[in-house]
C-alpha cells in the first residue's frame, strides 16, 4: 500500500491524484499497483460514473522513479509488472476518464494521456517523451498510438527527437481538449461531473463504440512492454540511468 497516490469518490466522480511532488510524483512499483487498484475498483463501483486523473499543481508527473528503471524488472504477458497492469487498466477502462495536467508530464505521464477520453491542461504544461533519450523505447502502446493517430512524421518528432510539446501545441495536435486559464484541476473536475450525471450505460456503450476494435493496441502492447523491458537490462540504458543517478 502506499499514501503517495490519493483516491476519493465525489458527485459521481473519482478523484485519483499522483501525491509524491517532493519526488516531482516519480512513479514506484508501489504506485503503479495503488493506480492499478483505483481505477480498477472504479470501474467496478456503481456509485463512480466518471474518473479524474490529476496530479499537483506544478507536476503531473516526472514519470517512472529512476530506481525502478535500476531493478530490471522481467516483463512478460505471463507475468505483468504493476506499469503493464496500470496501462492496461487506464486503456480499457469502460467509464470516462478525464485528466487535469499542471506543469510537466514527462515519459508515462505523457504517453498515459493518450487513453485519456478528455485532457485539460494549463499553460505550465508540457509532454516529453524522452525515451529514446534514457536508450529505451516507448510504454503504453505510445509507438503504436502516435504513428496510428498523427501520422509517422509527427510520431518521430515525438518518439526520436523527444521533443517537449507545450500545451497549446498539444491542443493543436488534439492530445489535449482546452487549455485553461485558472484552476485546471477545477475546470476538470467540472467537466467530469457534468459526465457523471449522464445516463450510465449510454456513456459506457457510447465509448465502447468510439473504442471500436482494440486488437491492433492489445497485440502491439506485449511487444512494446517486452522490448521496453529488454532495454532496461541494456549496458546502454544503464550507462545513461548511472550518469543521472552520478549527476543527482
Amino acid at each position: 500500500m502506499t499514501d503517495e497516490i490519493k483516491t476519493s469518490v465525489e458527485n459521481g466522480v473519482m478523484r485519483i491524484r499522483f501525491d509524491r511532488e517532493s519526488k516531482k510524483n516519480a512513479i514506484t512499483n508501489e504506485m503503479y499497483s495503488a493506480l492499478d487498484r483505483a481505477f480498477r475498483e472504479a470501474a467496478a463501483n456503481d456509485e463512480v460514473r466518471a474518473i479524474l486523473f490529476e496530479g499537483g499543481d506544478e507536476i503531473f508527473t516526472a514519470g517512472n522513479d529512476l530506481s525502478a528503471f535500476m531493478a530490471r524488472p522481467e516483463f512478460t504477458a505471463e507475468n505483468k509488472p504493476p506499469v503493464w497492469l496500470f496501462i492496461e487498466a487506464v486503456a480499457y477502462c469502460p467509464k470516462p476518464v478525464v485528466a487535469a495536467v499542471s506543469g510537466p508530464a514527462i515519459g508515462i505521464g505523457a504517453t498515459i494521456l493518450l487513453h485519456c477520453d478528455l485532457v485539460y491542461a494549463d499553460d505550465t504544461a508540457y509532454i516529453h517523451m524522452p525515451f529514446v533519450d534514457l536508450a529505451a523505447v516507448p510504454e503504453a502502446g505510445a509507438s503504436y498510438l502516435l504513428p496510428q493517430r498523427f501520422g509517422r512524421q509527427i510520431a518521430a518528432e515525438l518518439i526520436l527527437l523527444s521533443e517537449k510539446v507545450s500545451a497549446r501545441r498539444a491542443y493543436e495536435m488534439g492530445i489535449v481538449n482546452a487549455v485553461v486559464d485558472g484552476d485546471v484541476r477545477a475546470h476538470a473536475f467540472s467537466v467530469a461531473e457534468r459526465l457523471a450525471q449522464k445516463p450510465p450505460q449510454a456513456m459506457q456503450k457510447s465509448k465502447a463504440l468510439m473504442h471500436g476494435d482494440q486488437s491492433g493496441f492489445a497485440a502491439h502492447l506485449p511487444g512494446e512492454m517486452e522490448t521496453f523491458a529488454r532495454c532496461l537490462q541494456s549496458e546502454e540504458m544503464q550507462g545513461v540511468i548511472a550518469k543521472m543517478m552520478a549527476k543527482k
